[in-house]
């Protein structure tokens, strides 16, 4: 049973599969040439989409140099006290500084309760709360304060917010807060909230001490002095606000002022002369004599007129007024000056007169009848001055005053702060880097796959160990290819050219800017800078970003012939350059589309040489079978005849 062998089933001891092994490789160097080749080509084609992405990412990154969100249009806020207010500057707004002072901040009203049980109940009625003309109202049907607030919330349509607070084991009070800032947005309690307010110690009937200015109104000619005096001291801790409207007159020099700037002027004595002999006339003795013309008095422009009179008797100047004869509104808050007792006007202008009318000191926290326990804070608008002009606006963000940049507002200031607007060069330098790099790129592909250079790979310092060993693969993979080598010394002739960028620009080379391929290091020659790498001369490019940035520009892109297109720089040059390769059905995309055709026909063949070579091993397989039954029947038959033998012969 042992010499029992089934063809293609068990071991051949005739060794037919080695044979068969042995003849099928032959048969199969076609299709391993077939498959070898299509690795080729999947390779070129994986090699030609890499240049392809990293060529459409040095177009793209030379067009953002000189398109119209090029960084050099970037501006740059600064303040010289952030944490009191700040700027964002849009590329719209123009290189300036202007002075700000930041009298008070918008804020919104937002009101603490006094301490209620963590117990208390909210009883049930009809809530309306307003904030400014808005108002919010909904029935309750009675609960718990966490319910009642949690109820607010959800119908506070962005209006009001309010929170529980503890403030003590068992107590806790309840916070509530106007969600819009502005002197008009005041938060009111009507219907049921009005006695929920009164109750839980959140408002109270408004009896304040008003203080009255007598006179409300003054007139101050030029060159005279007014006052107005309060009825009463109005203290710093009572944060009242004096309102007034002010207009500035100017008038014409009367003909009595001319007169006397000129003053009075008489003629020198005459003479008399008859033949040939002269009389002098002798001086009046009665008259007043010769007056010489006294000095014409300089106009006096001073709109620093007004003041405050503390209690001790010192005078705080205010805000310098606008000249304009538009009547000024001013809302001066009294807490920043201390214990105040009077409003001064010293009018030292030659011909201008002050008008001051309605003056009033008014309580910011009293909301009609009611006024808040414990204020948080107060609902008031921003008041701040800009380049001397006072301003008031609703919010803290304001975006209205200078064209292209928004004030952020955060605290009161105490002198004048310096907002800069300045181009951002930090932007611009991290473009330049971001181009040498995208070129530096590039070139480093081209010279992997068109030189089999090994060192080439070892001087990239920053490639991963994973771009290394994908790099070492198509190390010459393309040597020799046209395409690869134009593009490549079109990129090296456009980084070192000179470009025409203005009259007066002297800046027309990257290397101006610090930019440039350098071939030797020191005494010797550095292989790695024969490669064409640009280099980056970084504390020269800072240099001209800080003082040459509009030159910059120009080198990056200019308008030659003034019809309004870039058509000369580096960004245009590059961008010009690459374009053809890597726009749609550029030159990149033909080549990637020609290994599509040569892969899909490599595949086909390598399809049908597999059937054949499927077919060609079972006919042998089938044949060899059969050559194998023939000699197993023979090898039985001899046995037989020989057992036979054996048999007869015992």
């Amino acid at each position: 049973m042992s010499d029992l062998s089934i063809p293609g089933v068990t071991a051949s001891k005739y060794k037919t599969d080695e044979l068969i092994e042995a003849l099928m490789k032959v048969e199969r160097l076609p299709r391993d040439r077939a498959e070898a080749e299509l690795e080729t080509f999947r390779s070129q084609q994986s090699a030609w989409r890499q240049i392809n992405q990293l060529s459409t990412t040095l177009r793209d990154t030379s067009r953002s140099m000189y398109s119209y969100n090029n960084p050099f249009n970037e501006k740059l806020a600064s303040s010289t006290n952030e944490r009191a207010i700040d700027a964002t500057a849009t590329r719209d707004a123009r290189e300036q500084s202007f002075r700000v002072s930041v009298a008070q901040i918008a804020q919104a009203d937002s009101f603490l309760s006094e301490e209620i049980s963590r117990d208390g109940r909210v009883t049930a009625g009809e809530y309306i709360f307003s904030v400014g003309d808005k108002s919010i109202r909904f029935n309750w049907k009675g609960g718990s304060w966490r319910e009642f607030s949690d109820a607010v919330n959800r119908r506070s349509e962005g209006l009001i917010r309010t929170s529980i607070i503890q403030t003590s084991p068992g107590k806790q009070a309840i916070l509530f807060e106007a969600l819009k800032t502005g002197s008009d947005q005041r938060l009111g309690f009507n219907g049921a909230a009005l006695d929920l307010a009164l109750e839980a110690g959140i408002i109270k009937k408004n009896d304040s001490t008003v203080v009255e200015v007598n006179p409300s109104s003054l007139s101050t000619p030029a060159q005279t002095n007014n006052i107005a005096s309060f009825s009463e001291i109005a203290r710093a801790s009572q944060n009242l606000v004096l309102e007034m409207s002010v207009s500035v007159k100017t008038r014409e020099a009367s003909s009595s002022t001319q007169a006397q700037n000129r003053g009075v002027q008489l003629e020198e004595p005459g003479n008399l002369t008859f033949q040939g002999i002269t009389i002098q006339n002798a001086p009046s003795e009665t008259g007043p004599g010769l007056q010489r013309p006294q000095e014409k008095q300089a106009p006096v422009e001073n709109l620093n007129v007004l003041s405050v009179r503390t209690s001790r008797g010192i005078s705080i100047p205010l805000d310098a007024l606008t000249d304009s004869p538009d009547t000024q509104s001013l809302s001066i808050p009294l807490s920043e000056f201390g214990d105040i007792d009077a409003l001064l006007v010293n009018n030292k202008n030659t011909a201008k007169d002050i008008i001051i009318e309605n003056m009033r000191i008014i309580d910011p926290r009293a909301t009609g009848e009611y006024t808040p326990v414990n204020p948080v804070s107060t609902a008031q608008d921003a008041l701040l001055s800009f380049e001397g002009i006072r301003i008031t606006r609703k919010t803290n963000t304001i975006d209205d005053l200078v064209p292209g940049v928004t004030l952020n507002l955060h605290e009161q200031t105490t002198k004048n702060e310096t907002i800069s607007i300045t181009p951002n060069t930090e932007a611009v330098k991290e473009n330049v880097i971001e181009l040498v790099a995208r070129y530096n790129r590039v070139l480093a592909e081209i010279n992997i796959l068109t030189q089999n250079k090994p060192e080439i790979i070892s001087e990239i310092q920053y490639f991963t160990p994973e771009e290394r060993t994908e790099a070492e693969k198509k190390l010459g993979m393309m040597q020799g290819d046209t395409t690869l080598n134009t593009i490549k010394n079109n990129l090296q002739r456009i980084v070192t050219s000179v470009y025409q960028t203005g009259e007066s620009n002297s800046i027309r080379m990257l290397s101006d800017i610090g930019i440039s391929s350098k071939a030797t290091a020191g005494a010797g020659i550095d292989a790695s800078r024969l490669r064409g790498y640009l280099e980056i001369n970084e504390k020269q490019l800072d240099d001209v970003l800080k003082n040459r940035m509009e030159e910059v520009k120009t080198l990056f892109g200019f308008d030659t012939d003034a019809d309004l297109i870039i058509d000369s720089g580096v960004g245009y040059a590059l961008d010009t350059a690459v374009n053809p390769y890597v726009q749609t059905g550029g030159i990149f995309a033909n080549r990637t589309s020609g290994l599509d055709t040569r892969i899909t026909n490599s595949e086909k063949r390598i399809t049908q040489l597999d059937i054949q070579l499927a077919s060609k091993e079972a006919d042998l397989r089938r044949k060899y079978g059969q050559m194998e039954g023939t000699l197993n029947s023979l090898q039985n038959q001899s046995n037989s005849i020989s057992n036979f033998s054996k048999q007869n012969s015992n």
